[in-house]
């Protein structure tokens, strides 16, 4: 079926008339009644009644119509849809990130996005980083945050903030014990911050300690506090702990880590609006 003679069967039959249709497709009444007639010969049906006062459908114009709306509202949908996510207004945005920047960080920037864009959908994935730049890879993931070493190929990475990983114990453990003495408590292999840790204490007593694994900050968090033993922990995690009296910095400078978090999305891959948007909101902080 030709579109084209579709969309002048549809004006007509909306507006009754073919000088009131020819008027809203700029097309002359005689170059609209050929192209009518040609529909009509090709469908092998009569679809309009000719009168006076107008053009009037027939049962097979009537049924014909109703596809036709249906159709052309479909369109008319579509194209606002596509105008308002070539606008960031609208979209689905699936966010995947690691622990710490996923609930430390990305909570109060996702607010105010959403904020500033109330008709976005927005998922938020949290994962080690080794699954979230994964996910990034296979397109489950518009954008990624991750906070260690980046081991998945077809991805670029761009700084996004620093943060300090402090090792920490429990206020109350009485003074005199040793990183050596004690069991460590670390996120699970995958995880970017039990990456960095692992390659800080590969040459001290430390990496000989018994160990205790975690997938969650928060619980590991908790672990430490009800002394289960030494943890190296993001510093923006337990700023109100260390407030409180419930965690201590344990041990010396020189075994806190500096580390970089960082954005990823795919290289040289498309992002919508939207997605274009988050980015530059996340950069700047708000």
């Amino acid at each position: 079926m030709n579109l084209r003679h579709l969309a002048v069967f549809h004006a007509v039959a909306r507006l009754g008339s073919l000088s009131r249709a020819g008027q809203e497709l700029h097309v002359t009444q005689p170059a609209l009644s050929r192209e009518l007639r040609a529909f009509e010969q090709r469908l092998g049906v009569r679809l309009f009644d000719r009168h006076p006062r107008g053009m009037r459908l027939t049962e097979p114009g009537r049924l014909l119509a109703g596809y036709a709306d249906r159709l052309f509202a479909i369109e008319a949908e579509a194209s606002a849809a596509m105008s308002a996510a070539a606008s960031a207004r609208r979209g689905r945005l699936a966010i995947g990130a690691s622990n710490t920047v996923g609930t430390y960080v990305l909570p109060a920037i996702l607010a105010s996005f959403r904020r500033d864009q109330p008709e976005v959908d927005i998922a938020l994935h949290v994962d080690n980083t080794q699954h979230v730049a994964e996910g990034v890879a296979d397109m489950r993931y518009l954008v990624g945050f991750i906070e260690g070493p980046l081991h998945v190929d077809g991805l670029t990475a761009a700084l996004f903030r620093t943060d300090v990983i402090v090792p920490v114990v429990a206020a109350a453990l009485p003074d005199g014990r040793t990183h050596a003495d004690l069991p460590l408590l670390l996120r699970e292999p995958g995880s970017g911050t039990r990456e960095l840790i692992d390659e800080r204490i590969a040459t001290t007593p430390m990496a000989q300690a018994p160990v205790m694994e975690f997938s969650n900050t928060e619980a590991l968090k908790q672990a430490v506090i009800h002394g289960g033993g030494v943890a190296w922990l993001p510093r923006i995690a337990i700023t109100g702990e260390l407030e409180r009296g419930q965690l201590r910095i344990f041990g010396a400078q020189s075994l806190q880590i500096t580390r970089e978090l960082r954005l990823i999305t795919r290289r040289n891959a498309y992002l919508p609006p939207v997605a274009e948007a988050f980015i530059d909101a996340a950069m700047r902080g708000v």
